[in-house]
């Protein structure tokens, strides 16, 4: 992408991000719309400021306080 960086991502934010995934996936089977990352970090053993940490390899995306 223009004006990115290119930056390798950790193994092991890779790995989290597949258990993220996974984790909304069922939620989502579940009904479940919207999510935070103090859930999804619940749901997956790690801090909500980890999961936000590892999103923003990403870019800047949701809002403070819905997911």
């Amino acid at each position: 992408m223009p004006g990115r960086s290119s930056q390798r991502i950790s193994d092991s934010t890779i790995h989290r991000l597949s258990k993220y995934f996974r984790t909304l996936t069922l939620m989502l089977e579940k009904g479940v719309k919207t999510i935070s990352s103090e859930t999804l970090a619940l749901h997956n053993g790690v801090t909500a400021a980890q999961v936000r940490k590892d999103l923003s390899c990403f870019g800047a995306f949701g809002r403070r306080g819905l997911g």
